[in-house]
């Protein structure tokens, strides 16, 4: 018989959430479904096994800020006020356009978004790495960690935003900010030898970094990388400190590294009319092939060991689990459209959804969904209102009868 004393002295199970919502860019079911069948992604392949699964609409001209937005508020740009990246692109309807270039903040989003909406609720959220929301908001119940864009000279890799040691108001509570930033991770700290399992990095002499790009790509590598590495670390540690009712934590490398990489996975004479559309040497085509062709599907591989560790130590059985994407990735063009992207491929229009967790289908489908549908959806599970002017329905398809 077990003592009163010993019981006393078990750990008691960590609380778990009631909803997770991860994030995943540019990821789509024609790249993910192959991936499952060939055992890449194991993690999503069980996910899609032990629930329901299908293309996520979006909404054109598919900018990032503007589609994470909308999932998050259940409303569209003209509701919501965010298109773009900055506010000068003409992406920005003319009447919301400025004529000098402004970085696009949580500061100009008109709708509350979902956390915000479950803060007033008295439900305990955490945030990390979503998009466009940085400065992070000061919340009563919840903790964000917020990536800044990066404009100007300061500008490193990419458009995205991410995490820099130094940078305000990217944290609330401000009193974790110390911890927050002490499981950042840096690109200078990415060997060559971490990136093993998505390329064979050429030494710094090699001829390969005279074309277009490849170098500034490479160190796009480290960037992705150190980002996916800060989005598990920071939501993993911050959960155990203070567990949360609802989770959400974005990734982007699967559409930063399918837009420097993405020619690279296909044949030969696929990558020499590529090479040849844009004006670049294709004497060196074989060993790029070589050395860059295992990076998409590295990349899906690592972000499915993240979320599989996240949701280890996030969820649990009565735990529903989101995964989500604002568009897809597929073949481009040759020569690809974007002269400024020379290795990418072409966004797609749908995304994809994936849910699991208490009454959700096992392997069920979903013919019709879009972004709009996320936040309607989490509130109705919580036993939320679902206001008037969102613009997305309940998916009461995801759930048994």
């Amino acid at each position: 018989m077990i003592s009163s004393v010993a019981r006393a002295q078990e750990p008691r199970p960590l609380p778990k959430a009631e909803v997770v919502v991860i994030g995943v860019d540019g990821v789509s079911l024609n790249l993910l479904l192959p991936m499952i069948e060939r055992g890449v992604t194991p993690v999503l392949g069980d996910l899609v096994k032990r629930g329901t699964v299908g293309p996520l609409a979006s909404i054109w001209p598919l900018r990032t800020p503007q589609v994470w937005t909308s999932m998050v508020t259940g409303k569209f740009p003209g509701q919501h006020g965010v298109w773009d990246h900055s506010s000068h692109t003409y992406f920005n309807p003319p009447p919301f356009r400025t004529k000098t270039k402004k970085r696009v903040t949580s500061a100009d989003r008109n709708s509350k978004a979902v956390w915000k909406l479950l803060d007033d609720k008295g439900i305990k959220t955490l945030t990390v790495g979503w998009i466009a929301t940085w400065p992070a908001e000061k919340l009563k119940h919840g903790q964000m960690v917020a990536p800044i864009e990066l404009i100007g000279d300061k500008r490193q890799t990419s458009i995205k935003p991410s995490f820099y040691l130094g940078t305000d108001e990217t944290v609330w509570p401000t009193a974790i900010k110390s911890k927050v930033e002490s499981l950042y991770s840096l690109p200078s700290k990415i060997s060559n030898k971490s990136l093993k399992s998505f390329a064979d990095i050429p030494n710094r002499k090699s001829p390969l970094y005279q074309l277009p790009k490849l170098k500034r790509y490479v160190y796009g590598l480290r960037w992705s990388l150190a980002r996916a590495k800060t989005v598990e670390a920071l939501t993993v540690n911050l959960f155990e400190e203070t567990p949360a009712d609802v989770v959400f934590s974005y990734f982007q490398c699967t559409d930063s590294l399918l837009h420097r990489f993405w020619i690279f996975q296909e044949s030969e004479e696929a990558i020499v009319q590529r090479l040849k559309g844009h004006g670049i040497s294709t004497k060196h085509v074989r060993e790029l092939k070589k050395r860059f062709g295992r990076v998409v599907e590295g990349c899906y591989r690592d972000i499915d060991q993240r979320i599989g560790r996240i949701l280890d130590k996030v969820a649990g059985s009565d735990t529903l689990v989101l995964l989500t994407s604002d568009h897809g990735f597929g073949p481009a063009d040759v020569p690809h459209e974007m002269k400024s992207e020379p290795y990418s491929g072409n966004h797609l229009e749908d995304g994809f959804l994936v849910a699991s967790g208490p009454g959700i289908k096992w392997g069920g489908k979903l013919a019709s969904t879009s972004v709009l549908d996320i936040t309607p959806t989490i509130l109705h599970f919580l036993g939320q209102p679902v206001a008037d002017d969102m613009q997305g329905n309940v998916l009461l398809d995801l759930f048994e009868a």
